[in-house]
């Protein structure tokens, strides 16, 4: 899927799409679990519990995955999260960092705020290298 290109030329960066559909996969199975678990006598309460809480686990990580996205456009950035969205402008924007591993994570300092995106993102090093140029900070060490 990648990076969404507009007609007046904003970038719209969200993470790899595999990774909901593995969410819900996994959030299915479980409820699978959990249905199956009914057919049986004398289960402990806390293995309801359990199967309940990865149930809720893999429902939030499948919200995340789906609502989380990164728009670039000629003004600035949008970071929409989970739960809250920002804007911000390029002149906004302090520094990037980046924090390798076996995720990559980079996280965008802002005046009095910061956001972050992984390795998990489509197109991932584009945005960090498209922000670093926006904002007019120094090219990052490779």
């Amino acid at each position: 899927m990648g990076t969404v290109r507009s007609e007046s030329g904003t970038l719209v960066f969200r993470p790899r799409p595999i990774l909901a559909a593995l969410m819900a996969t996994a959030g299915i199975i479980w409820i699978a679990t959990l249905i199956y678990l009914f057919r049986f006598e004398n289960v402990p309460t806390r293995t309801f519990f359990s199967a309940g809480f990865f149930i809720v686990f893999f429902a939030i990580s499948l919200a995340y995955y789906a609502r989380t996205s990164i728009v670039v456009d000629q003004k600035g950035v949008t970071y929409r999260g989970i739960v809250r969205t920002h804007r911000f402008s390029f002149a906004e924007i302090l520094k990037v960092e980046v924090l390798p591993g076996p995720v990559t994570v980079y996280a965008i300092r802002f005046k009095g705020h910061f956001v972050h995106f992984t390795s998990f993102f489509s197109q991932h090093r584009r945005l960090m290298e498209l922000l670093v140029d926006r904002a007019g900070l120094a090219p990052l060490r490779g």
